[in-house]
């Protein structure tokens, strides 16, 4: 399996898109929105989603995109404290990405320039 250090946006947009039969564009803000939480690791803890994240990523485990773990402390008090991780499902999602037929494919050149590159402008 890559680590994550390996992992592109790109790949997690074609994923979203084919996974989640929605348009590019839409995947690409939702990666953005999933790879801002997890920076340069595979996992992240639940604490640090708010509500609207939260619903999201359970949307992205509902596609096999994200999973769950648990893990149990015991406090000083003898409480158990369980602390949630949600974690990249790396395997998965390249192999949707694999699966996909340049599912999102990236812009050429043309594409990228901003509407007023094609304007000629008088002297």
């Amino acid at each position: 399996m890559k680590g994550f250090e390996q992992f592109r946006y790109e790949i997690l947009t074609s994923a979203i898109a084919k996974k989640g039969g929605m348009p590019c564009d839409e995947a690409g803000r939702l990666a953005i929105r999933i790879l801002n939480y997890f920076g340069f690791e595979d996992e992240v803890i639940d604490n640090l989603l708010d509500q609207e994240d939260r619903k999201l990523f359970y949307f992205m485990q509902d596609l096999s995109i994200l999973q769950t773990a648990w893990e149990e402390a015991i406090l000083p008090s003898g409480r158990t404290w369980r602390m949630f991780y949600w974690i990249l499902n790396v395997g998965r999602i390249d192999e949707y990405a694999s699966d996909a037929e340049q599912v999102c494919p990236e812009p050429g050149l043309y594409e990228t320039l901003p509407e007023d590159a094609w304007s000629r402008q008088e002297a």
